[in-house]
């Protein structure tokens, strides 16, 4: 139990001490056996001694300036990495829509081949092997243009 302070000022050990001491300092010094035993071991450390050793060996207490122009750098870079994502996103919504555009033409191009090709039956007549390629070519070109809409 670390030393506390009273109401008048003064301070005790622990919770029931007598409050009889004038500062903090003085009550510490006069518990100093039980003051030792009370340091708390930090996260990570097996001791509190483990910890002081590693203090000064590596001082840690040493404060040095961190640069941190560094997330101001980041910020910057974010924001312009968005608006290209932005920009990225309404050209990519254009292209879709002219995929969707190209991918309604060929469908009317295959619905008039089937009625040619119908017609051509009807008639007797074989139909040209240019509007089987280009309709073949078509339905290709509509798997693909649906494929890069998703």
């Amino acid at each position: 139990m670390p030393c506390e302070e009273c109401e008048n000022g003064k301070y005790k050990w622990g919770k029931t001490g007598e409050c009889k001491y004038d500062t903090k300092e003085a009550c510490e010094k006069s518990n100093p056996k039980k003051y030792s035993k009370m340091k708390p071991t930090p996260l990570g450390k097996k001791s509190y001694e483990e910890y002081e050793k590693e203090l000064k060996e590596y001082n840690l207490s040493k404060v040095e300036k961190v640069e941190l122009n560094l997330v101001n750098d980041f910020d910057s870079a974010w924001a312009a990495g968005f608006k290209f994502i932005e920009k990225a996103n309404k050209e990519l919504d254009e292209v879709k829509k002219t995929f969707t555009a190209a991918i309604r033409e060929f469908e009317n191009s295959l619905d008039a081949s089937a009625k040619f090709q119908k017609a051509a039956k009807e008639l007797g007549v074989d139909v040209p092997k240019e509007i089987t390629a280009k309709t073949k070519e078509a339905n290709q070109y509509i798997k693909e243009a649906k494929g890069k809409i998703k």
